[in-house]
């Protein structure tokens, strides 16, 4: 090892050094004392406004290899790598690493070519510019990340998956949501990380409060956004993110992180100086989150080796009876499956076991039953049965062709590329026996697009991504 990375390991040492130490400046927080619910967040909002000193979108390529780096674990080269939380497996080995550099991802077609800057809270939900300094160049929500893996989780909210589209080299995934009153489709970070986004997202929705109600009326953010300053979150996305804040606690990486955000641009990330503010901040007794977290915190399924699994949590059951189960199949109608005693356990789950129909809708929700009678039911959880063809399109993103195999093809099928506005782009037909065919990309111009596969009376539909 050479005397400059020998100086470069000293420094990061010295840096995590400081880093699990250091705690923010005598009195920082005093304003915030005794406060709960709203007035605690309106607070903190005053508090990480007042000193910050927004810095540009391009000084970020500087700090990240000041504060988002660990020691490098493969390979040879520099002596520290970029903590990069979609491809980094904390306690395993890690797929790749990327060596700090300060020039911003060009041309890539597979993870681990290069890193790019990732706004955690998608820059569409609040029509962001990094033009300036602001919102779009706050570093506590902007985080290094591999290119390929932040073009496919594109504006998607996080969340968790019910049905697996794509998994990243770290198992990182892509699919639809599993968590009840969240549609459509999700990322999900692995589990180690699951708290440092929430608690970025939370930093969000706190240090830009008065903001949130016009940007909630945005299509991308109307998942997570809440109309009103507070709680800011619509009600299924703060108990994940209040559930990901519990399961995953603060680590030394954001210790590190939240010291550096404020030598960068002068504020901090209240919840990990104190992750006890989430719960004071977001609590049963806050004006218009009386459910939160009494009755279900969270509903979810999972489809898996031909069934479909149920999770529920569940607090404060109070002269509750049962849990009694409702299906629903491709008719909003729902039926009564199953029943599960109330047993004053935070966890419950079921399983159902059943011939399900392939490309079918199934829907579930909770019907909880006190002693006297009384009931309440959960938001409903929805997931659409897999169909049986397997299919792979590579390499997505995409810029000069993407190839689509079918596993198997009985009948010809179409292939139809088209715009976030429907329009049609391209078409081509596969025919029976072939397996593969490409479209050709390279004048289509970069964004996010729609393959259609049509075989027979059936239609699947999956994101891709041009880059150019």
């Amino acid at each position: 090892m050479n005397m400059m990375n020998k100086n470069i390991l000293l420094y990061i040492c010295f840096l995590w050094a400081i880093g699990l130490h250091a705690q923010p400046p005598a009195g920082y927080y005093d304003s915030a004392a005794g406060k709960t619910c709203a007035a605690l967040k309106t607070a903190l909002m005053n508090i990480t406004t007042a000193g910050q000193n927004s810095q540009t979108y391009a000084a970020l390529w500087t700090q990240y290899p000041l504060t988002d780096i660990k020691p490098r674990a493969l390979d040879t080269g520099s002596a520290n790598v970029i903590y990069d939380i979609y491809s980094s497996v904390p306690g395993g080995t890690d797929p790749y690493e990327f060596t700090p550099v300060t020039k911003q991802c060009g041309n890539y077609s597979k993870e681990g070519d290069c890193y790019n800057k990732e706004h955690s809270v998608p820059l569409s939900w609040f029509n962001g510019s990094t033009s300036t300094p602001g919102t779009a160049t706050d570093y506590l929500f902007i985080y290094p990340t591999d290119g390929v893996v932040n073009g496919h989780r594109a504006n998607y909210p996080y969340g968790e998956v019910a049905t697996t589209s794509w998994t990243s080299e770290n198992g990182s995934k892509l699919g639809s949501s599993a968590i009840a009153g969240i549609t459509g489709n999700v990322f999900e970070p692995i589990d180690s990380f699951k708290g440092d986004v929430a608690r970025s997202f939370l930093y969000f929705v706190t240090r830009y409060q008065t903001n949130i109600p016009a940007w909630a009326v945005n299509a991308d953010a109307s998942q997570s956004f809440d109309l009103n300053t507070f709680p800011s979150v619509k009600i299924p996305f703060l108990m994940m993110m209040i559930k990901w804040h519990h399961l995953d606690t603060v680590s030394q990486k954001e210790i590190l992180r939240n010291n550096g955000a404020f030598s960068f641009q002068g504020n901090r990330n209240p919840y990990i100086d104190h992750p006890e503010y989430v719960d004071l901040v977001w609590n049963s007794a806050c004006a218009g989150l009386q459910s939160l977290p009494v009755g279900i915190i969270y509903f979810t399924g999972k489809f898996n080796a031909g069934r479909i699994n149920l999770n529920w949590m569940s607090t404060q059951e109070v002269d509750l009876k049962e849990y009694i189960i409702e299906r629903s199949i491709n008719s909003g109608v729902f039926l009564p499956i199953a029943k599960v005693a109330a047993s004053a356990r935070p966890q419950y789950g079921y399983t159902d076991i059943n011939e399900f129909i392939p490309g079918a809708l199934y829907q579930y929700r909770l019907k909880s039953v006190n002693d006297n009678g009384s009931f309440q039911y959960s938001d409903i959880f929805s997931m659409t049965i897999p169909l049986k063809e397997e299919i792979l399109i590579y390499p997505n993103p995409a810029s000069n062709n993407i190839t689509c195999v079918l596993s198997s093809v009985q009948t010809t099928a179409t292939l139809q590329l088209v715009d976030p506005m429907g329009k049609l782009l391209m078409q081509k037909t596969l025919p029976v026996n072939k397996s593969a065919v490409s479209l050709p990309v390279n004048n289509i111009r970069s964004g996010q697009y729609l393959l259609k596969i049509i075989s027979g009376n059936k239609l699947i539909t999956r994101q891709v991504t041009i880059i150019h």
